[in-house]
């Protein structure tokens, strides 16, 4: 996608290793942003209890992107007029779904999550009660080699002036996942600090990454044959509700053509999952596993282009919209 049809978000990641830059530009479509707005929601994919309820909660997420999010002429991403002249309640509820998919387009880009959601959307479909605390982390994934684990906060406004310290002080809730110590353990925080010499304000991300547990820190007991039924459902569900693309292409896919959103995942990852509501899902994250390595293999252009590293695939048409400058 070329340079232009993207947003150009800067970032300062603190307290990582040596191996993450300190500050860098996250470079991202509005196709990529939807993606991680479906990836990270709350609503759980699981047709039997919930219908598509699920795509539907979806759809209305990523509505929030031609309504409220414009791009300036040099790739920044600021609030459209109709955003800032929301009240503060619907204020907190866009920059919580902003902080959500932002915290997912750094684990992507940066960290190279492939699989990131919300725990309580595994939690709801399996029926799992972690923990009464209120302190437990939203997110978390898998990366190659283990887990990683995220708090994700979004601010309509600067973020607070102690809001670093406070969060590099914090200590981590999760100790560990099936097993294992989370491999990377962040906070991040979506912020719109004041422009310079009149310019409006745009989103900057900053994340910072604490080394020690909380003393009450969690155990998540989850199984990663399920956490991968519970990732692709809602991309399967989507599929279903949506109007068909005929295509022999690698991609089964429908369209949502009144808002301009196509959705699509790998045929053989969605036959598995299919197969996997059916009966017991042993042994899915190890056949998707091998499905996305010959992918890569294969070197299909959706992998080479960074848009599919799960397999699923998320298309916005809204450069119209979002080119408005009503901000």
């Amino acid at each position: 996608m070329p340079a232009s049809l993207n947003f150009e978000v800067p970032y300062r990641a603190e307290a990582f290793g040596p191996e993450i830059a300190d500050t860098g530009v996250l470079t991202f479509s509005a196709g990529e942003l939807a993606h991680a707005l479906f990836a990270t929601g709350r609503t759980p994919g699981d047709q039997a209890k919930h219908g598509y309820a699920s795509v539907w909660e979806w759809l209305h997420r990523i509505s929030v992107i031609p309504a409220y999010i414009r791009r300036t002429p040099d790739n920044r991403l600021v609030r459209s007029r109709l955003a800032k002249s929301m009240d503060r309640s619907e204020k907190v509820s866009l920059s919580y779904a902003l902080g959500q998919a932002m915290t997912g387009v750094f684990s992507k880009k940066v960290l190279s999550v492939r699989y990131l959601m919300h725990v309580d959307r595994y939690a709801r479909r399996y029926g799992v009660r972690f923990s009464a605390t209120r302190q437990r982390a939203d997110l978390f994934g898998r990366i190659r080699t283990g887990w990683v684990v995220a708090e994700a906060k979004g601010r309509s406004q600067a973020m607070s002036a102690d809001l670093p310290g406070k969060m590099i002080a914090q200590k981590r809730s999760i100790k560990a996942i099936d097993g294992e110590a989370p491999e990377v353990a962040f906070g991040c925080v979506s912020s719109f600090p004041r422009g310079l010499a009149g310019r409006e304000s745009s989103l900057r991300l900053d994340a910072f990454d604490p080394v020690e547990d909380e003393i009450t820190a969690i155990t998540l007991g989850v199984n990663l044959d399920q956490f991968l039924l519970a990732y692709y459902e809602p991309f399967l569900a989507a599929v279903d509700m949506g109007d068909a693309v005929r295509s022999d292409g690698p991609f089964v896919m429908a369209q949502f053509e009144q808002l301009g959103v196509r959705v699509g995942l790998l045929r053989p990852i969605a036959d598995f999952v299919r197969q996997a509501q059916d009966r017991q899902a042993a042994g899915l994250y190890a056949t998707v596993k091998e499905v996305l390595e010959s992918a890569e293999e294969q070197g299909l252009a959706q992998f080479r282009h960074g848009l599919a590293g799960d397999g699923t695939l998320v298309e916005a048409k809204w450069e119209a919209m979002l080119t408005l400058t009503d901000y």
